[in-house]
């Protein structure tokens, strides 16, 4: 059995750029961006964050609008030593002007273009997603929502699969049925099925992360006892035995 190291992701504060989310997606509905801090309020937390996920709603066309406050977050970068982890949606064109701002960029990747059009409305193949993100200088770790459609298992192998060509690390989370989306009667993918996932992928990559979308209660104990078996990190261990603080994507 493997010691998968804990994280603790608190010590990262998410913030947007944007104050609501024009999407409706089936899995989030807007639901998440409202607890995050909007970016026009970020100097009222230097003094208890040096590291931000920067990210915000994302437009029908997939990109996320950061550039009006790229050089704000270059300045406090710079005054303050701060790290940033930009989350970006799904760009036409590698967002250049965030090399040299970034830390890291993460971003979720799925194996099924239709997958991606269900979920968004947004017509982008796999090779597509990855064109506008391979050529960035900077540092890049995929995510993958297992059961994302409804909790069900569809592009997950495909996406693992591909992803393991270009990258040794990657971010698992876990569809949370969230309460006034259109998923919001589904079920967490079962236990067994997520195992699988996180079986395939330890064949593949050199480091695989639980990352911080979890469901709650018994389901999330029972998942972070499988996945040990694979994972060399969980965020948010049940047992709270944490190692590092932060983004898990500033330990990929």
């Amino acid at each position: 059995m493997k010691s998968a190291i804990g994280i603790d992701p608190s010590s990262t504060l998410p913030i947007s750029v944007t104050k609501s989310c024009p999407m409706n997606c089936g899995h989030c509905g807007g639901h998440y961006i409202k607890h995050m801090v909007h970016i026009d309020d970020i100097e009222k937390y230097l003094d208890r964050y040096n590291s931000f996920l920067v990210s915000g709603g994302m437009f029908p066309s997939g990109e996320i609008p950061f550039k009006p406050y790229l050089e704000k977050l270059r300045q406090l970068k710079e005054t303050h030593d701060l790290k940033y982890n930009f989350h970006i949606g799904f760009p036409k064109n590698p967002p250049y002007e965030l090399e040299g701002i970034a830390d890291v960029i993460s971003f979720d990747f799925f194996g099924d273009k239709d997958v991606l059009k269900e979920l968004y409305g947004i017509d982008r193949t796999p090779e597509e997603i990855l064109d506008s993100i391979l050529p960035l200088n900077v540092k890049k770790v995929p995510h993958v929502t297992i059961g994302v459609i409804c909790g069900k298992i569809t592009h997950e192998p495909k996406a693992i699969d591909i992803l393991s060509e270009y990258f040794n690390s990657i971010v698992l989370n876990i569809f949370i049925p969230t309460t006034g989306t259109k998923y919001s009667d589904c079920q967490p993918p079962l236990l067994e099925e997520v195992e699988k996932i996180f079986d395939l992928a330890s064949k593949k990559f050199e480091k695989i992360t639980l990352g911080c979308m979890q469901p709650k209660g018994d389901y999330r104990k029972k998942l972070q006892e499988i996945v040990s078996n694979y994972a060399n990190f969980i965020v948010k261990p049940f047992d709270k035995n944490y190692a590092f603080d932060g983004c898990c994507a500033f330990y990929q």
